[in-house]
């Protein structure tokens, strides 16, 4: 989940500051969040995908495709 964000981030050109503002965060909380110190509270990931204009079901399913892609030890 937090992967596909960064990847939203860059296509935007967005630095996760501007992710912050757009949210009402402050930037060193969004910065927990993106390195994995702090999870997500699901307000706060509603309000990062609307202001990514994504719907949260988005955010979610390229994480879960990602991890579907991966090779298991039976198959790699």
């Amino acid at each position: 989940m937090v992967t596909q964000i960064k990847v939203e981030l860059v296509e935007r050109g967005w630095e996760q500051k501007d992710l912050a503002d757009k949210v009402g965060i402050n930037r060193v909380t969004m910065s927990h969040y993106m390195t994995g110190k702090r999870s997500i509270p699901m307000p706060t990931f509603l309000k990062i995908a609307e202001a990514l204009e994504v719907t949260p079901g988005s955010l979610m399913d390229q994480a879960d495709a990602r991890v579907q892609a991966r090779p298991t030890s039976e198959t790699a």
